[in-house]
């Protein structure tokens, strides 16, 4: 009797715990997936979304880490519902750190909801505490990777704070928020009716362009007799590629994409305008265009050292004489690197439809086929194109042949994930992706550990769609442990791992600017290559594995692989002679070093 009366009192409907608040929430918002795992500082959050929300998909993770990157691809691949990501106090939250860094640095979203101890308890230094020089702040040490943090210390504060988390994850630009949430606050109870986020939301998340602006933007397109188009993230997160399409083909100008990577697919890479990317590693294509374009239309686009090749004068750009119309979502963007003719603070999709109808009210669609213009680009493209395929048949198992391989072997809808190192570089430079949200990369942060488990979010988000993770052997060995989490949760995709026995893009770097000095950089064990036995790694998760060491039987075992309905790893041993380990670099990077002045 005495438990009957007991549950009735701290069970009562309309006085759900904190915990049972934010469970009811994400249920009322349409969040779908849950990444993490539970701790003693989050588990009576996880005991009422279990109670709450039991049709919401929780996948226990075995990093925190791995599970926010599983998150931030989910985002990606979607572009309009956020996932959560859970942990418990201390390193569970600090282990966040580094995905929540990522998805800020490249424009993407979760909800973090993080353990923390009890607020009555805070400056005691108990367990799992940071306090010495000032007690629980974790706010203010997650702050500058996060698009906004908050601390929980009233359970009155939750029903808005859960509001304005959504709403600033989903709202502008994109960036993932954390909510710190104390044992104490998970189980307080509040009388409280269920907000419903769409009550507060904007009915449109799109930022008109100023009128003026696209006038005078459409002044200069009109009087470019060499305009090219640089497109960054901003067009994919806008869904702005129809848009994009009509004004490049009604001017004429070559469309080229920045470095990172949620670039790719934003205009279609098989139209005859699309001239690849610019900077360090861009194309010829892309960065002969760009320094000699006279106005460069620029929409989404971080201009970060990697797509200007450090800003460095006359090699991928001139800004100026070029003039450059910058259009940005987020006004800290613009005229931030470079002076700016026209700077519009606008929704891409807008301003490219503004842009548009403004053209068309003015003149007449040119016909671009014969400008010189247009002939020097078809040029420079048959020109590079050539260069890579005597490199690809010089190196059959070099990577730029492994990028050709595999486009010809997955379906144009296929979607690839790719963490830092030698893959996210080539791949970058030499994809042809057909469609917006099916290149995902950690760009900007350029972090290793990132396919693997950006493939599994991914996958959860576009179920139908083939999903690959392109994997270094370096970062494979740092994130493999979520293979198991793929097993567990039978989430089918596949990982190809490029093994070049080593991290090949830093030794490639010793080799060229630090007087061959290769140190640290390539697995050996003693004077003997290390070579790990990646078939027992994983078969151990209960992963299917294929071996490739020759194009047909990377062909082959990829083509077998996308038809499984089981996560399947596929081992291609790939060349590791330098300079056919990697790519031509058309650009420049600004690595200081002691042996080569620039």
């Amino acid at each position: 009797m005495f438990i009957s009366s007991f549950f009735k009192i701290i069970n009562r409907p309309f006085m759900p715990t904190g915990a049972e608040l934010v469970a009811h929430f994400l249920r009322k918002a349409g969040i779908k997936y849950v990444f993490g795992i539970p701790g003693h500082g989050n588990a009576s959050f996880v005991d009422a979304l279990v109670e709450v929300y039991p049709d919401v998909t929780f996948i226990p993770v075995k990093h925190e880490q791995w599970g926010g990157h599983m998150a931030d691809g989910y985002f990606r691949a979607n572009r309009k519902v956020p996932a959560v990501v859970t942990t418990s106090v201390g390193p569970g939250a600090t282990n966040l750190a580094t995905a929540l860094a990522t998805a800020f640095v490249d424009s993407s979203t979760f909800i973090a909801i993080t353990g923390q101890i009890q607020t009555y308890l805070f400056g005691m230094g108990i367990f799992q505490e940071i306090e010495r020089h000032h007690w629980v702040d974790y706010v203010n040490l997650m702050r500058h990777i996060t698009k906004r943090a908050w601390l929980i210390t009233n359970i009155r504060q939750l029903p808005r704070v859960l509001v304005n988390a959504f709403k600033e994850a989903v709202t502008g630009r994109p960036g993932p928020v954390l909510i710190d949430f104390p044992m104490d606050m998970q189980v307080a109870n509040i009388e409280v009716d269920i907000p419903d986020v769409k009550d507060y939301l904007p009915i449109s998340n799109r930022a008109a362009p100023d009128p003026e602006a696209v006038r005078k933007a459409v002044d200069l397109l009109l009087s470019a007799e060499r305009p090219l188009i640089l497109i960054g993230g901003g067009v994919v997160m806008s869904d702005a590629t129809e848009e994009l399409i009509k004004v490049a083909e009604f001017l004429g100008a070559p469309v080229v994409t920045s470095f990172r990577g949620d670039a790719k697919g934003g205009f279609p890479e098989d139209h005859e305008l699309y001239a690849f990317s610019i900077g360090n590693i861009g194309s010829l294509v892309g960065n002969e265009l760009a320094k000699n374009a006279d106005v460069i239309l620029a929409v989404g686009v971080t201009f970060s050292d990697e797509t200007t090749s450090s800003y460095r004068p006359g090699v991928t750009l001139n800004i100026p004489p070029t003039k450059l119309i910058h259009i940005d979502i987020d006004p800290h963007e613009i005229g931030k690197n470079y002076p700016v003719a026209v700077g519009m603070v606008a929704d891409a999709k807008l301003a490219l439809r503004a842009i548009y109808e403004e053209l068309t009210r003015r003149v007449s669609k040119r016909d671009y086929k014969n400008s010189p213009w247009y002939l020097r680009m078809k040029e420079l493209k048959e020109k590079w194109l050539q260069e890579i395929e005597d490199l690809r048949s010089k190196a059959p198992m070099g990577i730029p042949n492994i990028v050709k391989l595999t486009r010809n072997v997955l379906p144009r809808d296929a979607i690839i994930t790719l963490s830092a190192g030698l893959p996210q570089e080539i791949f970058s430079q030499q994809w042809i992706a057909y469609y917006p949200r099916t290149f995902i990369s950690s760009g900007g942060f350029s972090t290793m550990g990132f396919a693997l488990p950006a493939a599994i979010g991914a996958k959860l988000a576009s179920p139908n769609n083939v999903v690959v993770a392109i994997e270094g052997d370096g970062s494979f060995l740092m994130n493999n442990v979520e293979l198991s989490t793929a097993v567990q949760n039978n989430i089918p995709i596949t990982v190809v791992i490029l093994n070049n026995y080593g991290w090949i893009s830093i030794r490639d770097l010793q080799i060229r600017r630090y007087a061959e000095h290769i140190f640290a950089t390539e697995f050996m064990r003693g004077k003997e290559r290390y070579v790990i036995d990646f078939e027992k790694i994983a078969k151990a998760y209960g992963a299917e594995y294929f071996r490739a060491e020759t194009p047909d039987e990377y062909m082959k075992a990829l083509s077998s692989a996308i038809k499984m309905s089981v996560p399947t790893v596929i081992e291609t041993i790939v060349e590791t002679r330098f300079p056919y380990s990697g790519s031509i670099a058309y650009g420049y990077w600004d690595i200081p070093s002691p042996y080569v002045r620039d």
